[in-house]
């Protein structure tokens, strides 16, 4: 629940600490006095959109604290957890606002984004604000109060992922359809290029001895000469063949390293130079005996490459890359191919996918239609309570047309009210008043602000327009309230304010220059006097007082 709440500079408010105790609050003072001011600073520190306007005038920055005493609340204990923002049961906001437009938020002393701030509005308070009523005849707020009472959440969070889902799979559908039709003509020419490369059973490896042949075989004259040469030198030419003259040193030193042991080295060499001399001539002679290069062939292996370079050409490319180019291709037409295979699984996809949302969405209307008929039934009880005797209050709930639904099921909700006797019930906006409107809307929160989780709801000035005993009635409605919630009600109606289990009064004063509110703790005298005057006006007589001591006493639990 809230227990503090203070505010610095911000518009009429100099600087103000309050406190908060369980139970019910209400807030009184003069029409003007800046009651809603507080409800403003609430909803900054939790998060609303700020404006420098609201700064006081002459201060650099406005700030707005808040605590909250987090040990019943262990919904709000488990976020503060997971963020890492726990400190001891207690949660401390604090919102700045500078001159300049920026603004700062804080959780427990840690800087955080604004949308943190909104998380911990959803984990603590609700505000009803004096014109909420003008929303209910929408639709979406409609269907908002039932899935509150209905407790539909966890549905909805999962029919909206498969939703989702359902819908991403439909986009890549169309997708798929388009990439279709557009590559006609490319899955066309794919067919004959892949055709036109698939005979020549093209790799890397075929095109490169096919280079390496066309060069041999164009050079085979001169290899086959060179080698028949380099054989002739190095062992057969007689008498100065390289072999034979090496070999002869080779002897020659041998016999004399016994005499010079430098020769050793020498010897060493030169035997491993005849040893790579026989092995060179062994090698030439395989290849003159060994190696057949075909001049005759040479035409086969140029016409080949004459293809190859001609088609390599025509996709402006090197012959080398026809290989991995002819790949792609084929990569390219089979995944092309592949679509209507991908198209039919896809389809399969959809329809389990869609079978998935409507199995939730059957889930969804079933829990609807169960909270339906009590929930209006609790309504029209309240509303007869609140000076529209005949009021009747219905919630019909009707399937989407052409088996239609959306993230939010597949139901068509609305709130109808009959405000007399006898009269068909009707839509909300077009059968009721503005007070009548006013009045319903009141009931609706005072009847489902107890299946909310929030720990504190703060209601400002939504009594506006009753009076009496309906004012009573709606005053002990929000006492019944604080037997479960904090509940904090800014009024301007004496029998409300006198079923609060403790009383704040605003008073703005005026000074030459400027003007700032007070908020003051009441004790019970003062109490009288408040609630006198919100009786009576200006002129306090005697019964006055009497009547409002009386109303004080009167309220009980």
């Amino acid at each position: 629940m809230l227990t503090n709440l203070s505010v610095r500079h911000l518009a009429v408010v100099d600087d103000l600490e309050l406190s908060f105790t369980n139970g019910m609050t209400s807030l009184t003072g003069e029409t003007g006095a800046g009651k809603s001011i507080l409800v403003d600073a609430m909803s900054l520190v939790l998060g609303d959109r700020a404006d420098s306007n609201m700064i006081r005038f002459g201060e650099e920055r406005a700030e707005i604290a808040a605590s909250f005493d987090t040990s019943q609340n262990p919904v709000l204990q488990k976020w503060l957890i997971e963020q890492e923002l726990d400190d001891d049961e207690q949660c401390h906001l604090r919102r700045t606002i500078s001159k300049d437009g920026r603004s700062r938020a804080y959780i427990n002393g840690r800087t955080v984004p604004l949308t943190q701030l909104r998380a911990i509005s959803e984990r603590t308070i609700d505000i009803h604000g004096q014109h909420a009523h003008q929303s209910l005849v929408r639709s979406e707020t409609q269907r908002l109060l039932l899935d509150t009472v209905a407790k539909t959440k966890p549905l909805l969070v999962d029919l909206a992922i498969a939703y989702k889902q359902w819908q991403t799979t439909k986009q890549q559908l169309a997708e798929m359809k388009q990439q279709s039709q557009e590559h006609a003509a490319r899955l066309e020419l794919l067919r004959y290029q892949v055709k036109e490369l698939e005979p020549l059973e093209l790799t890397e490896e075929f095109v490169e001895q096919l280079l390496r042949d066309q060069q041999l075989i164009a050079h085979a004259s001169q290899l086959n000469d060179a080698a028949e040469s380099s054989l002739h030198q190095i062992f057969d030419q007689e008498e100065s063949a390289a072999y034979d003259i090496i070999a002869k040193v080779l002897a020659d030193l041998e016999k004399l390293q016994s005499i010079e042991p430098q020769f050793a080295n020498l010897v060493e060499a030169l035997n491993s130079t005849v040893i790579q001399l026989d092995e060179c001539s062994t090698e030439l002679r395989h290849y003159l005996d060994n190696t057949d290069l075909d001049p005759s062939r040479l035409d086969e292996i140029e016409s080949q490459l004459t293809v190859l370079h001609n088609l390599a050409r025509k996709h402006h490319i090197e012959i080398e890359s026809l290989p991995g180019h002819y790949q792609q291709l084929c990569d390219e037409l089979a995944r092309l191919e592949n679509l209507d295979n991908q198209n039919e699984q896809l389809q399969q996809v959809l329809v389990e996918q869609e079978q998935a949302c409507l199995s939730l969405c059957k889930k969804l209307s079933s829990q609807r239609l169960k909270a339906a008929k009590p929930l209006a039934e609790d309504i029209t009880r309240t509303i007869q309570q609140l000076a529209i005797p005949g009021g009747r209050i219905e919630l019909v709930i009707t399937p989407m047309t052409n088996g239609k639904f959306n993230e939010m099921g597949a139901d068509h909700i609305q709130l109808l009210v009959s405000t007399n006797p006898g009269q068909a019930a009707g839509e909300l906006g077009k059968v009721a008043s503005g007070g009548e409107l006013a009045r319903i809307s009141l009931a609706i929160q005072v009847v489902t602000a107890g299946t909310r989780s929030v720990p504190t709801l703060v209601f400002d000035e939504v009594d506006v327009g009753i009076g009496g005993g309906i004012a009573e009635i709606v005053g002990s409605h929000l006492r019944k309230l604080a037997l479960t919630q904090q509940v904090i009600c800014i009024t301007h109606l004496p029998q409300v304010a006198a079923q609060a289990h403790q009383q704040l009064q605003v008073n703005k004063k005026q000074g030459r220059s400027s003007t700032h509110i007070e908020i003051t703790l009441l004790n019970q005298q003062q109490r009288i006097e408040e609630i006198a005057r919100m009786l009576g006006g200006v002129n306090l007589t005697e019964t006055t007082r009497l009547h409002a001591k009386e109303m004080l006493e009167h309220t009980h639990d």
